[in-house]
């Protein structure tokens, strides 16, 4: 079964990005689907935001938990 949520930290990995340029972009998102701020992004409206295919990137932090 794949991943429910993302985090910052992860997001910033995946897109070489810092952690605080990623918590701008989960910012942005909560405010489009008019989430709260304690409320979690899921790995699913992140890909739809970004454009990404949600197994590539269910893969791709799969891989950084593998190597760390």
């Amino acid at each position: 079964m794949g991943r429910l949520c993302i985090y910052p930290q992860e997001a910033a990995r995946l897109l070489h990005v810092t952690e605080r340029q990623a918590q701008r972009i989960f910012k942005a998102i909560r405010k489009e689907l008019n989430k709260k701020k304690h409320q979690a992004i899921t790995l699913k409206e992140f890909c739809e935001y970004k454009g990404f295919e949600e197994t590539e990137v269910d893969n791709q932090l799969n891989s950084f938990t593998r190597t760390h």
